[in-house]
């Protein structure tokens, strides 16, 4: 489906901006307050539900793109967190409110009202969000994510973009050496993730469920993250987007989502999820960023963030340069 396509069928549903410039397309949709498509040259590099209308029509979360989440996971989005079972995304939270309330040719400016109850602690979390998602470059997204927040527990920001599982589909993220991935649920198989000197890779084939966790401790440089995904969208036409923020936590203290597998061990400052049929959403892969965590401004919890978001599509030689140059990576291994 090409941008304008997307953009008909979402219409349908509620206000869509596609921003411009040169050969590049990005598809912003009201309802949800996401970024559904990042085309270039008529391929998207985001995953979109192939049942799109019919989560559309039910009201779903599960759209697909890039979305803007609250963390931590637990509170919000277990209705037993203290078992973490019963996981249902509140639709307060997503697709929540949202409206468009600027727009142009390479920009977007969109506010909402978020909430949800921490059933952890029998809070209410209430909060006004605004995304302003600018076109820079050609390959290059700016968003900038803020809140002012009423809730007197620590939360955080959390961007996810749901990425195609294709063919090799692969995340990437620069490291130190020595890192200690995190095993947020079960244990992930050796055959599909990898620790290199420089960075950590992990295989998105939507074939069983895992998720990834990268602790700030284990990142090239403090407070900036960095995670790519690469993979064969199609015969002959890679893709790559890669996400990066200097907001990300600097240290265990700031980070604030825990592992189910581990809630009293390491958390994550980037993250990674591949899902699977267990899991009932369909076949799709995540990259994830963590944000530090609000801060206290009379009496409310107020956040803003930036975070970068590349992108490429076209052969493979030109996909891997992209990777190399965004991400730092000398030899990134790819499934």
């Amino acid at each position: 489906m090409r941008a304008y396509e997307l953009a008909s069928t979402l219409s349908r549903y509620s206000r869509v901006a596609v921003l411009e410039r040169g050969e590049a397309r990005v598809v912003v949709f009201e309802r949800g307050g996401r970024i559904l498509g990042i085309f270039v040259n008529d391929a998207n590099v985001l995953w979109v539900n192939p049942r799109l209308d019919e989560v559309l029509a039910t009201g779903g979360w599960n759209v697909g793109g890039l979305r803007l989440w609250i963390s931590p996971e637990r509170n919000f989005y277990y209705e037993e967190p203290e078992r973490f079972e019963g996981w249902r995304c509140p639709s307060t939270l997503d697709p929540a409110a949202y409206k468009i309330i600027r727009v142009g040719r390479r920009e977007v400016a969109l506010e909402g009202k978020l909430s949800a109850l921490d059933r952890m602690r029998g809070w209410r979390f209430a909060a006004a969000v605004r995304r302003d998602v600018m076109l820079v470059e050609e390959n290059r997204l700016l968003i900038r994510d803020s809140m002012v927040a009423d809730y007197p527990g620590e939360v955080n920001l959390w961007a996810l973009a749901q990425v195609k599982p294709g063919r090799h589909g692969t995340v990437l993220v620069p490291v130190r050496r020595g890192a200690k991935p995190i095993h947020y649920f079960d244990p992930i198989p050796p055959e599909r993730l990898v620790l290199a000197s420089d960075h950590v890779a992990l295989r998105i084939d939507g074939e069983r469920v895992y998720k990834l966790g990268v602790r700030p401790e284990d990142l090239p440089a403090e407070g900036e993250a960095v995670v790519a995904y690469v993979a064969e969208l199609e015969q002959g036409t890679w893709g790559m987007v890669c996400m990066r923020t200097h907001d990300a936590p600097r240290s265990q203290e700031e980070c604030l989502d825990v592992a189910k597998a581990d809630p009293e061990g390491p958390k994550g400052a980037v993250q990674s999820y591949n899902s699977g049929p267990e899991a009932g959403l369909g076949k799709f892969g995540e990259i994830e960023l963590q944000f530090r965590p609000a801060v206290e401004v009379g009496g409310r919890k107020v956040s803003t963030v930036e975070y970068e978001v590349a992108f490429i599509a076209g052969s493979r030689d030109e996909v891997m340069e992209a990777v190399k140059l965004e991400t730092g990576i000398k030899e990134p291994h790819v499934f």
